[in-house]
């Protein structure tokens, strides 16, 4: 028998309002954007926090992101524990490319995540089938510069 939890989706925005304001304040503590000074980080995070949670779009798309950041990262964890397991060496296959291969994947998941939220997808459905002539041109010279790119790149 499954368990039902369906009850947690009322305690959303305050998720989305936990999330933005940790992420917030661990880069601006990391970074030290605005110095070390805690409670001006602090501060910052929890207005950035708030407008986030305040604008529906914006809380959607930080819904839809979180699930698929958290499986990310999942996923990163047993790779490396596979890893780890195996070979006891996981520093050899933390090279860059690895890393890289993960920090693409989940400026994918924000991409899509976006696309699906802002709706972006539609106008430029309504481009592509209507201005069919100009939308095969940009096609075909986004074709030909990635050829000769390709090609002179050595």
């Amino acid at each position: 028998m499954a368990i039902d939890i369906s009850g947690i989706s009322y305690f959303l925005p305050i998720f989305g309002f936990l999330f933005v304001f940790v992420i917030v304040y661990a880069l601006l503590a990391k970074t030290k954007l605005l110095g070390d000074s805690q409670l001006i980080n602090l501060i910052i995070s929890f207005i950035v926090a708030i407008i986030f949670s305040t604008m529906a779009s914006v809380e959607e798309y930080i819904e839809t992101v979180t699930p698929w950041f958290v499986v990310l990262v999942i996923v990163l964890f047993f790779i490396l524990i596979i890893i780890g397991l195996s070979q006891q060496k996981i520093s050899d296959i933390m090279k860059p490319g690895f890393v890289w291969v993960f920090i693409i994947a989940l400026i994918v998941i924000f991409l899509i995540s976006a696309v699906k939220v802002f709706s972006f997808w539609q106008p430029i459905k309504e481009f592509v089938t209507t201005e069919a002539r100009i939308a095969g041109a940009v096609i075909l010279l986004a074709i030909a510069a990635l050829t000769a790119w390709v090609l002179t790149k050595k």
